[in-house]
């Protein structure tokens, strides 16, 4: 059975027709589809195509989760092929549209309708984190924590293949750190991967897609991804500091909280890109559309310097900093087109 032909028996139609294709990636295709007996005419098919993931499962979750609140409304799931039906939202812009434009005014009010997009998402979900981990199973609810207790492994090895500074201090360091973001009053349901570009525009204001990578984490994850920003996504040009401390309001975060995690999302992320920058194969400049690899991982790296932390942090991501830009040379990381 194919993808198509599971959605639409667990729509209860006879087929569906393709309307277009959308943006899907390595990990997903996406199709907005037609048929006469569905509610709105329309609806929106992702098929996972790395089951084994099982990213479908947090997908799926996750919009049950949110329930409609700023989110597609789940429609179905099916577990063979792996497929999530949801409702179609449109085709506004998004706020990397807005980020990658000439308009600071528009995406500014675009950055901040991000974060009481996601905000909303978090208050009106604080009673269904049980039931969301729950229909988990065995998935990792808090998997950016757990992604944390990986890192000391990833980056030591990383620093020995390549002959780059390490410590053996920052693996007890970045424990200590953490560890107060695992305060249990604090957790809120996360969409997971709240990059620009995975949201869309509507009527009723500006909606979040994309939950294949939702999860159970501190509310300062989110205030601390507008800092780094946007750790997780390839629009990920800087954005003026006094953009970023407005939108970061409605996360009710403590600073020290929010300081905290931005300096893992720093590390945490020089780890997903450190090992491309350091292929000589690899186009790593930037782009009149993205930061290349260079850029992101020394800007990381000079933020989580500066910040508030352990020094056996701090002091090793500026060691770790000299080191590359002695190899790269300098790549600043500019402001996103929108604002310069």
């Amino acid at each position: 059975m194919t993808a198509l032909e599971a959605a639409a028996a667990a729509l209860g139609v006879p087929s569906l027709s393709v309307v277009d294709t959308l943006g899907g990636s390595a990990r997903s295709e996406v199709w907005r589809v037609s048929a006469p007996d569905l509610p709105r005419g329309t609806a929106i098919v992702k098929h996972h195509l790395q089951p084994e993931r099982r990213t479908w499962v947090r997908e799926s979750a996750g919009l049950a989760a949110a329930a409609g609140t700023r989110t597609p409304r789940l429609l179905a799931v099916v577990d063979d092929p792996a497929v999530v039906v949801m409702s179609d939202l449109g085709d506004g812009p998004n706020l990397a549209d807005l980020l990658l434009g000439t308009d600071p005014r528009a995406a500014a009010d675009g950055v901040r309708d991000w974060a009481e997009a996601v905000a909303l998402v978090q208050e009106e979900t604080v009673g269904r984190v049980g039931d969301f981990a729950a229909a988990l199973g065995d998935l990792a609810a808090h998997s950016t924590m757990a992604e944390i207790d990986a890192l000391p492994a990833t980056l030591e090895e990383t620093a020995a293949r390549h002959a780059l500074p390490w410590s053996d201090r920052v693996t007890a360091a970045l424990g200590e750190h953490a560890a107060p973001l695992d305060d249990p009053a604090a957790q809120r349901f996360s969409p997971g991967d709240t990059c620009p570009d995975n949201n869309v525009r509507t009527p009723a204001g500006l909606h979040l897609i994309d939950l294949e990578f939702a999860e159970v984490r501190h509310r300062a994850w989110e205030a601390a991804y507008l800092r780094v920003p946007w750790p997780t996504c390839w629009c990920a040009w800087a954005i003026p500091d006094e953009v970023a401390l407005t939108a970061a309001a409605p996360f009710e975060a403590s600073a020290d909280d929010v300081d905290r995690a931005t300096l893992l999302w720093c590390l945490l992320s020089v780890s997903w890109f450190l090992a491309g920058a350091l292929d000589p194969t690899s186009v790593n400049s930037d782009t009149e559309r993205r930061p290349g690899r260079w850029t992101l991982v020394l800007s990381r790296l000079d933020l989580a310097a500066r910040l508030p932390g352990p020094a056996a942090l701090t002091s090793w991501a500026a060691a770790l900093r000299d080191e590359l830009a002695a190899r790269w040379g300098e790549h600043p990381l500019v402001l996103a087109p929108a604002f310069r």
